[in-house]
């Protein structure tokens, strides 16, 4: 019995000492406070998914751009696709996904605390022309593992914004 409590506490006590966390939680603090989100496509999924791991960290996304303290300007979002790799019989084996996102954060005045950045990832996957319906899957989930990648990207930028803009 001593020892399923020694092993019990010590897997709530080790996590915690040891630096490890959830992945995705606290990457930007709180205190940042509202941030209004501007893009030419506000209901993409990178968008969404910007938002959803906004929300998660604790700030709050408003629509209105005036009492917002601080702004992400989605400048442009580029997608491109191309061939990574052929079979024996030439055709396509890989297909190289790229995803490259610019954007600015300004603060409520307008001034920019972080100038024009880009946040960008690259990610390969096998295309199998005998299973259309797989690739597809995995292109959609290789797609969406991208878009969680650009927004650590973006949310690291705010989280070193934060750090230096804090006294």
């Amino acid at each position: 019995m001593k020892y399923r409590a020694l092993v019990l506490s010590m897997l709530f006590v080790l996590p915690s000492s040891c630096g490890w966390q959830l992945r995705d939680t606290q990457l930007v603090p709180s205190a940042i406070g509202t941030l209004y989100l501007s893009s030419s496509d506000r209901n993409s999924a990178l968008i969404t998914e910007l938002e959803r791991a906004l929300s998660i960290n604790g700030i709050k996304v408003i629509a209105d751009k005036a009492a917002a303290d601080y702004s992400v300007i989605i400048v442009d979002y580029r997608q491109n696709s191309r061939t990574a790799s052929i079979n024996p019989s030439g055709r396509v084996a890989e297909y190289q996904l790229n995803e490259d996102v610019d954007f600015i954060i300004a603060d409520a005045q307008g001034n920019e605390m972080i100038p024009l950045s880009t946040a960008s990832v690259e990610r390969v996957y096998e295309f199998n022309e005998d299973d259309i319906l797989s690739s597809t899957n995995e292109s959609r989930s290789v797609r969406d593992r991208m878009h969680e990648e650009i927004v650590r990207q973006i949310l690291n930028r705010l989280r070193v914004f934060s750090d230096n803009a804090t006294p």
